[in-house]
């Protein structure tokens, strides 16, 4: 079903997936949705998602991987380059890690980035030619964890699952719903066709997503409080820098900043813990950690404590989070290395 809004210029499609929640979702792309600017992150996504989604449907995997690994090889040589954006994060996460007695190198951390982002790939084309199988065992969960969560989960109706934008965190959801009663609760993508393609590795990963783009708040939040009260657990993505006038102000790399607080007002209503997560990354292998929960009636305390264990885990293992290509967080870790 598609329509389309001539004075809003905004074309909507339904896409009926099993993985989905509430077993469709209506996609909506509003006129530049991918990208305004030529070389913006955004239309590079637009463009590089459809081509290598093809590739991987129609060409044996070493053809489709040859333009990564060239890409890999180009991003690997610019290192060189001063102003790279991405060697610019790594420097000053690295200025930061330092003063907590962490000794990273920038071009260590620079290289072991671009190879956790080539390997995280890897993993979901392996996933899509082979099955969720062949892939399974690449993400290791401690034993000691999953019996600790699920009593969680039981003894409190329910959990939120604090994730940051690692490189292996989405990949995981396929472990952890076999072990926990987990939701993934996704923003999709800005664009129909990579929405489609999404919703294609969400099917193929057995996992239940619920998408939040572009909904209405007020029945996002109703479907939230049901799912925490069936005993299940909620994973969400809550390390975005946030700038709106509803932001919580926490500390974080020695300065104040803002936090969307979504997460931490539904579980201190509904009375769930919410649990901090971190996804380690070496080559194609991804290791779960997990946090102590996080039970209390302060909104601001609740997601200094999750922003807290993120920062420890960054600064311990920085080449595992997707942000430092992000260059909100960029100006961030540029601000905090001034500030010292």
């Amino acid at each position: 079903m598609k329509s389309t809004n001539n004075n809003t210029q905004v074309r909507s499609e339904i896409i009926r997936s099993p993985s989905l929640y509430l077993k469709e979702f209506e996609a909506k792309e509003q006129e530049g949705s991918r990208g305004q600017r030529f070389f913006s992150g955004t239309r590079f996504k637009s463009l590089a998602v459809p081509f290598l989604y093809r590739l991987i449907r129609q060409v044996p995997l070493p053809i489709a991987m040859l333009p990564i690994n060239l890409f890999i090889f180009l991003m690997r040589a610019l290192y060189w380059w001063p102003k790279n954006p991405i060697r610019l994060s790594c420097e000053y996460i690295c200025i930061l890690a330092n003063q907590k007695g962490y000794m990273h190198n920038p071009r260590q951390i620079y290289q072991q980035f671009l190879s956790n982002a080539l390997e995280s790939l890897k993993n979901y084309f392996d996933l899509y030619r082979n099955g969720i199988e062949s892939v399974i065992d690449q993400v290791n969960i401690a034993e000691n964890d999953v019996p600790k969560i699920n009593k969680l989960i039981e003894e409190n109706g329910g959990a939120i699952l604090a994730v940051p934008h690692n490189l292996g965190s989405l990949f995981s959801a396929l472990k952890m719903n076999r072990e926990f009663p987990l939701i993934i609760v996704t923003k999709n993508p800005s664009t129909i066709e990579r929405t489609k393609i999404a919703i294609d590795f969400y099917e193929r990963m057995d996992t239940t997503i619920l998408m939040v783009r572009g909904g209405n708040p007020f029945e996002l939040s109703r479907t939230l409080f049901s799912v925490l009260k069936s005993g299940k657990m909620v994973g969400a993505t809550v390390d975005s820098l946030d700038s709106s006038e509803n932001r919580i102000e926490v500390q974080v790399f020695g300065q104040t900043m803002g936090f969307s607080a979504w997460a931490a007002k539904i579980a201190i209503r509904l009375g769930v813990p919410i649990i901090p997560s971190y996804f380690g990354s070496y080559k194609n292998l991804i290791n779960a950690s997990y946090g102590d929960p996080i039970l209390t009636n302060d909104v601001q305390e609740s997601i200094q404590q999750y922003v807290r264990f993120f920062e420890e885990n960054i600064l311990k293992d920085p080449a595992s989070w997707g942000f430092l290509g992000d260059k909100k967080w960029r100006r961030a870790l540029c601000n905090a290395c001034n500030n010292l």
